[in-house]
């Protein structure tokens, strides 16, 4: 696992909470965070599989520029809103098509966190490892860490952009 503060340039970093706080931002409805029991939270796909899936794209091409990608399988902004909440362990194990296979331990890419906001809010990992939300900072971890949000109780919104790739080298 890495962790990375001040990921990209401050200028991005603004430009992405911004937008992505924007009335007319396409923000939608997911029952669960998962594919479990979990707790409804809003999602845009900017990409999936081998398509660009979303006109917003190119705010989050300054981030995967950094990764050093050979092959992007996903790329998904999540928001959560304050309120009670709950997230089950999981693996990011989102495939083309937005097809969940719940806890595959198989996997051989890498996940990418990247924390829009600053929040009370983290992402919580089996091995014990909490990673607080903080405004452009970036967690790089293998795809098989189990691992789930917990939800901020001090601002409205927990934004974060998740990345699944495969790697030529990590930064």
């Amino acid at each position: 696992m890495k962790i990375y503060k001040n990921f990209i340039k401050k200028e991005y970093s603004n430009k992405i909470n911004d937008e992505l706080l924007k009335p007319y931002f396409p923000w939608y409805y997911n029952k669960s965070q998962t594919g479990g029991n979990d707790t409804s939270f809003m999602s845009h796909i900017f990409h999936n599989g081998n398509d660009i899936n979303s006109d917003y794209f190119h705010l989050v091409e300054p981030i995967l520029e950094k990764l050093k990608i050979k092959y992007l399988i996903n790329v998904r902004a999540n928001l959560c809103l304050k309120r009670p909440s709950r997230c089950s362990w999981h693996v990011d194990d989102l495939m083309p098509g937005g097809k969940y296979v719940a806890n595959n331990k198989d996997l051989k890419h890498t996940t990418a966190i990247y924390y829009v906001n600053t929040n009370n809010g983290s992402t919580l990992f089996k091995n014990f490892k909490n990673v607080k939300c903080e405004k452009n900072k970036i967690v790089i971890f293998d795809a098989n860490q189990h691992h789930k949000a917990k939800i901020q109780t001090n601002t409205d919104t927990r934004m974060v952009i998740n990345i699944n790739y495969k790697h030529y080298e990590v930064l």
